[in-house]
Formats: structure tokens, sequence, C-alpha cells
């Protein structure tokens, strides 16, 4: 059958090999514990320049042809962090009160296809540059303690319930669990419009909370959200009405 403007389809290139765009690439840090981790996106992130490389030993000698020979050594990593300066903002409080306080930080380090690295860092910069004609932004660098962990693959996330009811006579937030409860929502959406954390909805610890006041803005009828998971996307289906 050939091509009319009604049946256009376009092959997919048989490469898997595609590139990556920066934006996609993101730092979190671990505000619960090891066991049930509280991923915490830090906000207004620019770049977050993952560093990962080997002392550089001499191994030259006499008899090595008059060319140096180099081994590798100690091993370390560390990411260097560039963003705006975000008020209220989760993750980058917690980045300053570990620099303050002296205590190390459970990061994450998370690629577009949901794989992900986690290690303890020291945060041992911290600087917020506030120019009176520009935006604030705010700089960090974090030092790896130990190792940082193999690029590992997330679990399949799910959501129950996925259906759901909200009267706006007897208005309630509306939790959603999300399993496992280590997944990162890394964002929840409406058609086109994308929910505010903390102003439309939480999330904490496999919770998902779309918040009451957020609800009662919706039109009467069925409301379909679309839960941004880096395994897989879920979908919830809350009937609005009066």
């Amino acid at each position: 059958m050939g091509t009319t403007l009604e049946n256009i389809t376009l092959p997919e290139n048989p490469s898997k090999s595609t590139a990556t765009t920066g934006k996609d690439h993101l730092l979190s840090i671990n505000t619960g514990t090891i066991a049930a981790p509280e991923w915490q996106l830090v906000g207004g992130q620019r770049n977050a320049a993952l560093n990962e490389k080997a002392d550089s030993i001499d191994a030259s000698h006499k008899t090595s042809g008059g060319w140096k020979s180099t081994l590798p050594g100690m091993k370390s990593w560390s990411i260097d962090y560039s963003g705006l300066g975000m008020l209220g903002n989760i993750g980058v409080a917690a980045m300053h009160q570990a620099f303050r306080e002296s205590q190390q930080v459970n990061t994450k380090f998370e690629y577009p296809d949901g794989s992900y690295q986690t290690g303890w860092a020291s945060v041992t910069s911290y600087a917020l540059d506030t120019p009176h004609d520009g935006v604030a932004t705010l700089k960090t660098s974090l030092e790896g303690v130990g190792p940082i962990s193999e690029i590992k693959v997330p679990a399949t996330a799910s959501a129950s319930p996925t259906t759901g009811t909200f009267s706006k006579a007897a208005a309630a937030d509306l939790p959603i669990t999300i399993s496992p409860t280590t997944t990162t929502v890394r964002s929840v959406s409406n058609g086109g419009d994308i929910l505010i954390l903390g102003t439309d909805y939480t999330y904490s610890g496999g919770t998902l909370t779309i918040l009451k006041n957020y609800l009662a803005n919706q039109s009467d009828g069925s409301v379909a959200l679309l839960i941004d998971t880096p395994a897989n996307d879920l979908t919830i289906t809350i009937t609005v009405g009066v």
C-alpha cells in the first residue's frame, strides 16, 4: 500500500547507539535511610558533572625504550554540581546541611534510561552566587567516600490504587502507593500540564499524594495523571465530582 497523508510511517533506526542530552542526567540526595531511601531531586540543576579518575603512577624504567610507562593508582570520583539557587528545595537544603555539619551524603546519579549509580560523598564546597543583574546560582563539590557503584537498572514500578474518586464537597488529599518504595518519581502530568511538587503533589517513601487543592480546581469528570518513573510510566485515573 502506498503512503498517503493519512498513513505516514517512518522506519526506526536499527542502531541502538544513541547520544543522550545532558538535561536528562539527574542528581538526587537521600534523606531517608539505606533500607528505605527517599531520593530528593536537587532542584534547579544545570550541570552535575560526574568525574571518575585514578592517580597516575610512573612505572618507567631504564629498559622501557625511552618511553614513560604509567599505571593507575588509587581511584576516586566526584560530582561538580551547578544550578539555580532554589529556595525551599529539599535536595539543595540537604547538601547545605551536610556541608555545614560535615556529614556525608548518599547520592544518586541517574541516566536518561533510568539506570543509576549511587555512592557516599562529602560536600567540600558550597558557593551561592547572587549577582545584582542575574539569577542566583549555586555551585557545590561532592567528593566520593569510597567507591561509586556500578550502573544499576531500576525495578519496574507499580501503583495502587490506579483509580480513585474525589468529591469537592468533602475534599481530601488522595494518597497512592508506589512500589517499590525506592522508586523515583520524575514528574506527574495531566495532559500537557506538569504538576508542581509541593504545591500540587508530594512524594516521600513510596507514597505519592495528590493534594486536594489541585484536584478541587479540576473540572468534573475523569482526570488522567501520568507518573513518570525511571523504568516505566504509570497512569492514575481520578474521577472528580461535586
